[in-house]
């Protein structure tokens, strides 16, 4: 570690918001945590510039390659400085929650004071306050450190240090390390997170640690969102543009339909859009999305019908125990997240199989020949009950040796036709993974089927319907 010569260099409050202004003092080191003061914190401060209490030195690590044009990248001090200071002197808030000001100085405690001379600050922006109490708030001198071209990894550790050896959270270290750091933050101001997140938790990062997971479930083979696999690939990875914008793209989906069910007014509609824009899921749902984009088969309606269904679980998120189980038990590893993917994969698409087909052979063709076979079994029957040697014969009259022949004939056709529809509707059912879904479509499509009589019976397997039950089959099988 080297050692370094720390400078300072007294300004004034009102310095300060030029030197902003000027593009002289940046606020985004990744050592920085984001602004989380509340209104009442930022206030304290005001008020401690105006009784003159003392505000602890803020610290810099000054950029440069010419003296002439340094940029003091500020490593502590941000909540002061960018969150209370400046926008305090810019009229941006009222001061609040701030005790009475006693300036009466012949008095020992407020109790004591002349009444006319107790200030209540409270509820006054600072070109509300009197003159006296502006020209201490700009001409307040603060003490800012610095020091020139610090290294990255020594800023961290001198952080650490001013923390009181506080470490940092799993996600500021990640992000610290983070080699697109700038394109996590861009993709993290995505507008999904103001309706998935507080502010608190944008204030954690949180956006920018979805933002990170949903890159690394895009893009790895084996995903995992455990700390210790995350850091090391953001170190060296670059995120694309190409990577960013399916990223931002898949959000746009998700938050389209997030609109639609919280639009709706239902109450189980408002239950499903907050499980699915909830960190596990979102991220869970991002390949499917992804995959229904690339392929141009992305239908909203059809995906918010869906969620309704997925994430419709009463003692858990999902319907899918599986999925349920991932996202409770060690959610993060490679084995519970692949876990969650392939039931995500497996429901959406079993789903869509029943509302939409694949094909246009399976929601017309395949499904009229099982339609067709089925109610041809029906006709066979009737056809065999009213068409036996027995009922064509009399106990009085000797039978036509032709029509009885004929009629053993019809026979054994209609049961040669049976056998050979029989073989073919066995053949498509097993193209079918679920019977129920094919059951389910089955209903759903209108078929008829003409008239038959005894003399199309033999003639069944050899028509050309046939012939093309078994070329559709044939294809059906190819693909």
């Amino acid at each position: 570690m080297k050692v370094y010569e720390k400078k300072s260099f007294p300004r004034r409050s009102q310095e300060l918001v030029k030197m902003h202004k000027d593009g002289k003092l940046t606020f985004d080191n990744a050592v920085q945590r984001n602004l989380g003061w509340n209104d009442k914190q930022k206030s304290l401060l005001i008020h401690s510039m105006i009784i003159d209490f003392p505000i602890p030195p803020m610290y810099c690590n000054c950029q440069f390659e010419d003296s002439k044009c340094k940029v003091y990248d500020f490593l502590d001090g941000k909540q002061r400085t960018l969150g209370a200071i400046i926008p305090f002197l810019k009229d941006e808030f009222a001061l609040t929650g701030v005790p009475i000001i006693n300036m009466d100085e012949e008095s020992d405690d407020d109790e004591s004071a002349d009444p006319e001379k107790l200030i209540n600050v409270n509820g006054l922006k600072y070109s509300e306050l009197s003159e006296e109490f502006r020209d201490k708030v700009k001409n307040y001198s603060l003490t800012v450190y610095y020091y020139e071209n610090m290294t990255q990894d020594d800023a961290e550790e001198m952080i650490s240090r001013l923390n009181n050896g506080k470490s940092f959270t799993a996600i500021e270290l990640t992000r610290i390390k983070a080699k697109s750091l700038d394109t996590i933050k861009e993709i993290g101001k995505h507008g999904i997170f103001n309706s998935a997140l507080t502010e608190k938790a944008i204030n954690k990062y949180t956006n920018e640690d979805i933002a990170i997971k949903s890159w690394i479930i895009l893009n790895s083979e084996n995903p995992s969102f455990e700390t210790k696999q995350i850091r090391p690939i953001l170190e060296s990875a670059e995120i694309t543009p190409e990577q960013a914008e399916v990223i931002t793209t898949v959000y746009d989906k998700v938050l389209e339909t997030y609109t639609i069910l919280t639009g709706t007014g239902d109450k189980q509609d408002a239950k499903v859009a907050k499980r699915l824009i909830t960190r596990t899921h979102l991220v869970s749902i991002m390949p499917i999305v992804a995959k229904l984009i690339a392929n141009d088969t992305w239908d909203t309606e059809k995906f918010t019908a869906w969620t309704r269904k997925f994430f419709a679980g009463t003692k858990s998120a999902t319907i899918s125990e599986i999925y349920n189980e991932a996202a409770r038990s060690s959610s993060g590893k490679t084995e519970s997240v692949k876990k969650r993917l392939n039931a995500v994969n497996d429901d959406y698409n079993a789903f869509a199989w029943v509302i939409t087909p694949k094909t246009k052979v399976q929601s017309e063709t395949e499904v009229t020949k099982l339609t067709t076979a089925k109610e041809i079994f029906a006709v066979l029957d009737e056809m065999k009950n009213d068409n036996t040697v027995s009922d064509t014969t009399d106990t009085d009259v000797q039978p036509n040796q032709e029509v009885v022949s004929e009629t053993t004939d019809t026979t054994n056709t209609i049961n040669d036709a049976e056998e050979s529809l029989t073989t073919e509707t066995d053949t498509i059912e097993d193209n079918t993974n679920e019977q129920s879904q094919l059951e389910t479509q089955l209903e759903a499509v209108e078929l008829t089927i003409g008239e038959l009589t005894i003399e199309d019976i033999p003639g069944i397997p050899d028509t050309d319907d046939s012939q093309g039950i078994q070329e559709d089959d044939q294809e059906e099988q190819a693909s």
